[in-house]
């Protein structure tokens, strides 16, 4: 997972944010997707993602308490100004990835229909950021509830 990081970490992996301003609203290349290397431009200068300083992710998977991944939550990473920074959903396996515009205090937040609303305030560095999660039934969705 560790090897996973570094490599997350260098190749800046596809991510869409939608509605921030600025370099921070557009799609960061990914490695699978850039031309090839003769078909690139020469320049001096290091290519312009490679010079967002502080920028990092958040990633990991989502659980529930047995261990069984959860599919189809919503993870939303909020500034301390309450500004929404980055959305996604989990893949079939869990996962998710998460861009962070710099190293600071966020919050991190998950929902699904089948689980309680989950929160955390968590503390990003320079370097990716392991956080897995693991969500408790909603009470809605107890079999033990009638409805």
């Amino acid at each position: 997972m560790e090897a996973w990081a570094r490599w997350c970490h260098r190749h800046k992996p596809v991510v869409l944010v939608l509605g921030l301003p600025g370099r921070l609203g557009r799609r960061l290349h990914h490695p699978a997707v850039e031309a090839p290397e003769a078909a690139r431009p020469t320049r001096a200068e290091p290519p312009e993602e490679e010079s967002v300083s502080g920028a990092t992710v958040v990633y990991g998977f989502v659980r529930t308490q047995e261990g069984a991944p959860v599919a189809d939550a919503v993870l939303t990473l909020v500034s301390p100004g309450g500004e929404q920074l980055d959305r996604v959903a989990t893949l079939a396996d869990g996962s998710y990835i998460l861009s962070a515009p710099a190293g600071g205090s966020y919050l991190l937040g998950a929902v699904s229909r089948e689980y309680e609303p989950w929160t955390r305030h968590i503390m990003v560095g320079g370097e990716p950021l392991v956080h897995d999660l693991t969500l408790s039934p909603s009470e809605a969705a107890s079999p033990s509830r009638p409805a």
